[in-house]
């Protein structure tokens, strides 16, 4: 569950306009305000905060898809 916490933290300090707002597993990003540049620069900030490289095949599009991604990626 810290891993989830951090990400919606991450997600929150991106767009500070969050800061209320309930994120859950099936929250997309979409539905956060998130286009597609917004969600490439947070997809590479994530990369770059957990040392690791997401699928370039895999379409992430909700918190929990993300979270499992990288829970996949950093036994």
């Amino acid at each position: 569950m810290q891993l989830q916490e951090e990400l919606i933290a991450k997600l929150k300090e991106y767009k500070p306009s969050l800061k209320d707002t309930a994120i859950t597993n099936d929250t997309t990003f979409d539905s956060l305000g998130f286009d597609s540049l917004d969600s490439m620069e947070l997809l590479m900030a994530i990369e770059h905060q957990y040392n690791i490289t997401l699928p370039e095949d895999q379409q992430i599009f909700t918190l929990g898809e993300l979270t499992k991604t990288i829970q996949g990626l950093v036994k």
